[in-house]
């Protein structure tokens, strides 16, 4: 099953802290390099703008499993690649669904 992580890197105009002022695109950059380093084309990694509570970011969703993330930071990359790969739900890092 091919699964996607969208990573959170909005920064705010108001220039109050934000999942890209709080390394969204260092998360994604990590993260593409060790899928990279694996070999693994079928993934995909997306960053995106606002996810959640901008509080718990930078904040990250894999699909299709649903599955939240917040407070990732790039030392996440691969434990957040073997969930891309394997399923496996890195559940320190995991959070409720924004608005549930």
């Amino acid at each position: 099953m091919a699964r996607h992580l969208f990573v959170c890197t909005n920064t705010r105009a108001s220039g109050k802290p934000a999942c890209g002022l709080r390394g969204g695109e260092l998360l994604v950059a990590a993260v593409q390099r060790v899928l990279l380093e694996r070999g693994t084309p079928d993934v995909l990694v997306t960053p995106c703008a606002c996810l959640g509570p901008c509080f718990d970011g930078p904040n990250a969703v894999v699909y299709p499993d649903a599955v939240w993330y917040g407070g990732l930071t790039a030392t996440d990359a691969e434990r957040l690649v073997d969930h891309l790969v394997d399923g496996v739900v890195l559940a320190e890092r995991q959070i409720d669904r924004p608005g549930s």
